[in-house]
């Protein structure tokens, strides 16, 4: 009697069961792979139908044993196929996945190349147009007399020439920020060491950098970006985090560009680090997330309040 019952609960649920994949079939919009299972699902129930019939009344025109058999060869077969549509999908996913990838990477690659292309624009057109006209300032105005002219004449004289000079280095500076010649002529290491210099060299912080990877040139694409990653970390230290000591490393290892990056600063706290799915623009992490994530790389960061900001990146090289 307990089997029986059993078995008619068993019939129950199988027949739900295909009733509700049948329903499903138009959700899938018509999923050969979900057909095929419900098709299955529904023969399943109707070998709990025929097994649980047969306890009440025997039939002439089929054997028990041998319709059970045939139902569930075809349940079977029905159910390789399906698996095997089902495994085309995932696939294709795969697939589509990969696309998706190439195509997100692309897009990045596209803006920060125009970024870089605008920046190299307006580097040119400041160097070629506006320098030229503040060397001709100075000439012209070198070329007065101040020995003819009262001391405070004189004096003015002096400050503007003092001044366009301040002003032909601050634009070399910002010039060289938007395009750096150090990097395009002597490479990554040579232009970060003198980035370093030229960031701190008024200021109490000590930074300490490290290059294992001497004059080796890597694509510019890679150069750059890298380059900027590092601008950011130590703008973001240097604005945020007011440390005594910087260690930046940069070294090639089994094929993998890596940048080392610790501060012994004030630190943030870890839900504010982000992650692949999350975005900063308060400390700049999202604009390192976005080079790093172009050049196919990882990054590692650790900090918490008063334990500093470590930073570990990895970037595949040729």
């Amino acid at each position: 009697m307990i089997f029986k019952i059993a078995l008619f609960l068993s019939m129950i649920i199988q027949l739900v069961t295909a009733i509700v994949a049948v329903t499903m079939v138009r959700r899938t919009r018509y999923n050969i792979s979900w057909i095929l299972i419900s098709i299955a699902f529904v023969l399943m129930a109707l070998e709990r139908l025929f097994e649980f019939s047969s306890y009440f009344w025997e039939t002439k025109l089929f054997a028990k044993d041998e319709v059970s058999s045939w139902l569930g060869i075809v349940t079977s077969i029905l159910t390789l196929i399906s698996l095997y549509y089902i495994r085309q999908i995932f696939n294709l996913h795969d697939q589509l996945d990969v696309v998706r990838k190439t195509s997100e990477k692309r897009m990045l690659m596209g803006i920060i190349q125009g970024e870089e292309r605008a920046r190299r624009t307006i580097a040119g057109d400041l160097h070629d147009g506006l320098g030229p006209l503040l060397s001709s300032v100075k000439m012209i105005i070198s070329a007065a007399d101040t020995e003819k002219m009262d001391s405070e004449n004189r004096r003015i004289v002096e400050q503007s020439y003092s001044v366009i000079d301040e002003a032909i280095v601050t634009l070399r500076e910002i010039s060289n920020h938007l395009s750096p010649h150090l990097l395009k002529n002597y490479g990554l290491a040579k232009a970060t060491e003198t980035l370093t210099k030229q960031l701190f060299a008024n200021s109490p912080i000590k930074v300490v950098f490290k290059a294992d990877i001497s004059d080796k040139r890597y694509d510019y694409d890679l150069e750059i970006n890298v380059y900027r990653i590092v601008t950011e970390l130590l703008n973001n230290s240097a604005k945020h985090a007011g440390p005594a000591v910087i260690n930046l490393t940069l070294k090639e290892q089994n094929s993998w560009l890596i940048v080392e990056y610790l501060d012994d600063g004030k630190g943030m706290e870890p839900d504010r680090i982000p992650d692949k799915d999350t975005h900063l623009t308060g400390m700049g992490l999202d604009n390192i997330y976005s080079r790093v994530k172009s050049l196919d790389g990882s990054v590692s960061v650790e900090s918490s309040p008063g334990n500093g900001f470590y930073a570990y990146i990895e970037i595949p090289v040729k």
